[in-house]
This record gives C-alpha cells, structure tokens and sequence, in this order.
C-alpha cells in the first residue's frame, strides 16, 4: 500500500471514530433529560382541564363585547369634552370621535341611554354577556349594575347582571 492510501484509510477511521463518539454522547444526553413523572403529568391535566372549563364557562366574544363598550365610552367622553353634553345616538361619535361604531351584532346595536332629555350630561352604555357562567365573570364585578329605566334615562335599560354596563356624567 502507498501513503497516501495509508493516510486516507486512517483519515476514514478518524472520522468514523469521531462520528461514532458523537452519537454515543448524544444518546446520553438525551437518556439523561427525564420524562415527567406521574405526578407532573397529572397536575399537568388537571390544569389544561381547569383552563378548557373556564373557557367553556365563557362567551368567547364576551371580551370583545367588553372592548367595545370601552371603545365607545372613549368616544363618549371625547364627545363630551369638545361639546358640554353626550350624543342622543351613537352614531354621532362617528367619525370625529371614534373611527367606527362597533355594534353587538350585524343587526343589534349595544345600549345606549342618556340624561336629560334636552341636553344629556349622563350616559348608561350596556352589553349582554352570553356567558354560560354568569355569577362569576370578572367584569360583572366591575361594572356599573345601573337601572337607568327607573333613573329616567332615555332609552334606559336595567343594567343589572348578566349585562355588562358602563355609566358616566353627572
């Protein structure tokens, strides 16, 4: 045999020594992460079920709901500031002071109520919420549970829950 093919064959061994060595230390290393022990997993279900039950306990377009009737109040208040009194309809926020007019849905529009009937300087905005558990949703703990019918509001509505309900003015 000549050197060079000498060299080469010992190149060749090298190599898969080397390829042979990574692969082994590869293998430990991966033998050395542990799978979960049971308990982990456990705990682990448990709490995707708890998540998937809250989530089911929802409407998922409850938040949305929620976002929008905060959008409008924005609006409502900008309103307010420029003019010393609140729109007799939603639709006067559009476009000066709110780009759109979210609505509940294409063919229901959310609450809407004001104070006094001339020059409104109080509004009640409300949304239902359609979640399946509605004792103990977040947000009914920070709405406003306002009856504007009984308050004289025109257009009033009985904010109490399972309706969401923002009220601002005097």
């Amino acid at each position: 045999m000549e050197n060079s093919q000498k060299k080469q064959i010992i190149g060749i061994a090298i190599f898969v020594v080397v390829i042979i060595g990574l692969g082994l230390l590869l293998a430990v290393i991966f033998k050395q992460k542990k799978a979960p022990q049971p308990q982990q997993r456990q705990t682990t279900e448990k709490s995707q079920q708890e998540t998937t039950a809250k989530l089911l306990a929802t409407d998922p377009s409850d938040p949305s709901h929620i976002n929008n009737l905060k959008y409008i109040q924005e609006g409502l208040e900008k309103y307010y500031n420029d003019k010393k009194t609140y729109p007799k309809k939603l639709d006067e926020l559009v476009p000066n002071y709110a780009r759109i007019l979210p609505k509940y849905s294409s063919s229901k529009d959310y609450f809407y109520a004001y104070y006094p009937k001339d020059k409104p300087t109080a509004y009640h905005i409300g949304t239902l919420l359609g979640g399946r558990n509605q004792a103990s949703p977040k947000a009914f703990a920070e709405d406003a549970d306002l009856n504007s019918e009984k308050a004289g509001y025109v257009g009033g509505f009985n904010g109490a829950d399972p309706v969401y309900d923002l009220k601002g003015g005097k």
